[in-house]
């Protein structure tokens, strides 16, 4: 008999990434300190073929952002940061400019050859998801672009990054990012003209992928992956971006290793480094090893799951069999989630779909922007619940387990056409693969 949720999942875990380790930023000496605890961890619980692989990435050294804006007595300073990937200003100086509003998508034919030269835009909205809208951007000539994120409407600033594949082939303005309800005092006061400084600071560097399985009885059978990221955004701890994950990895490689006997396919955990920059490691593992379809069955990954209050979200990149079969698995054990068959470039799981492989990738969701903690402070161990990863852990391994002891699984193999397309076709454009 498999142990229950309850004895898995351990507060020392969450303690020793949340608060020993904290920030774990990719690159650094605190993710690599993760990278080794997981691996104690699986070794601990009975893991076979624990090993570490490095692979190159680029790391924020240093992020520093000032924003200043005009006023009748003189420069107020507002709370900002660069985006993982953008340039300094020049000689880290600041610069002074007009300001120029811009909704996005909806304002993008304003993009043309240097029409915001000398400008600093305040983009509200997305920032360009197709290629050709950034080219655009660039081709524009801000002296800054200041990101509004209309998913998180709060008092406080928000870590994100630019794609690196568009920052190393097209270049990038320097951007950087403010509360929302400053912007909005901006707007809604008349604020014209800033003052923008940004010391951003990025270094070759080395992540790290732990891997870690129980060995099938059939190894001729396509494996079963289960995943998720142990590195986070710069400023917070990652409690549940995505500490939340690598719980849940941690429990379930001690159910499965203590309790699962009847296993024909193996089952192998992977924790990746550099999710935030665009599942880095994800692509790298992929590369390296050459994945396709007939290598692994399925992906089962675990990202941001800890939210008091949600949805469980079920990421579907795969048939509608596959949606039918996990949506009632895990129904049966307890959790009912909402389903979303299509890709998405934003997780783990999506250099997989590009080889052909389908996956399955949780999320709690907390509001209709995704989660209102996203990537700020208030990722912490205040706003998880380990109940909840609980819950979903005890409804997940033996959604696992039962694909692991299946010969033939209760889905076709790989990836609907139109969705493996719609996977390669945003590889080439956000990945350059």
């Amino acid at each position: 008999m498999n142990p229950s949720p309850a004895s898995t999942e351990r507060a020392q875990d969450w303690k020793a990434l949340c608060v020993t380790i904290g920030e774990r930023r990719a690159g650094s000496a605190a993710e690599r300190r993760a990278a080794d605890y997981i691996a104690r961890e699986w070794v601990a619980a009975g893991l076979k073929n624990v090993r570490l692989e490095a692979f190159p990435c680029t790391h924020m050294a240093e992020s520093e952002a000032e924003v200043h804006t005009s006023t009748a007595r003189g420069w107020r300073r507002t709370k900002a940061t660069p985006l993982v990937g953008s340039p300094s200003t020049h000689q880290n100086r600041a610069i002074i400019g007009d300001i120029d509003w811009l909704e996005m998508p909806e304002g993008a034919h304003r993009l043309r050859r240097g029409s915001l030269r000398g400008k600093i835009l305040a983009l509200f909205g997305p920032m360009p998801t197709d290629a050709a809208t950034h080219r655009r951007l660039v081709e524009a000539e801000p002296a800054a672009v200041i990101h509004l994120d209309e998913r998180v409407p709060f008092g406080w600033v928000k870590n994100d990054g630019l794609y690196p594949y568009w920052v190393q082939r097209y270049g990038v303005p320097v951007t950087l990012t403010v509360p929302y309800l400053e912007a909005w005092r901006w707007r809604r006061d008349g604020v014209s003209r800033l003052r923008v400084r940004v010391a951003a600071r990025q270094v070759p560097s080395q992540s790290q992928n732990v891997m870690g399985e129980l060995p099938g009885a059939e190894p001729e059978l396509p494996a079963v992956l289960v995943t998720a990221h142990h590195d986070t955004q710069c400023g917070n701890p990652g409690a549940d971006d995505n500490a939340s994950g690598i719980i849940c990895l941690l429990a379930l490689a001690r159910m499965l290793a203590s309790g699962l006997q009847n296993r024909r396919r193996t089952v192998r955990f992977i924790s990746f480094g550099t999710e935030e920059q665009l599942s880095v490691g994800a692509t790298a593992y992929v590369r390296a090893h050459r994945v396709d379809r007939h290598q692994v069955g399925l992906v089962v990954n675990f990202d941001s799951v800890a939210s008091p209050l949600g949805h469980h979200t079920l990421w579907v990149g795969g048939s509608a069999a596959l949606e039918r079969h996990a949506v009632a698995a895990l129904a049966a054990s307890g959790v009912d989630v909402v389903p979303r068959r299509t890709i998405s470039p934003f997780f783990d799981h999506f250099p997989f779909n590009r080889a052909g492989v389908p996956s399955l990738t949780f999320m709690r969701e907390n509001f209709s922007g995704g989660r209102w903690q996203h990537h700020s402070k208030h990722d912490n161990l205040a706003n998880i619940s380990r109940s909840e990863v609980r819950r979903l852990i005890g409804a997940a391994c033996p959604l696992i387990a039962g694909f692991a002891a299946e010969k033939r699984a209760p889905f076709a193999s790989g990836l609907p056409r139109d969705l493996h397309a719609a996977a390669q076709r945003m590889s080439r454009e956000l990945l350059g693969v």
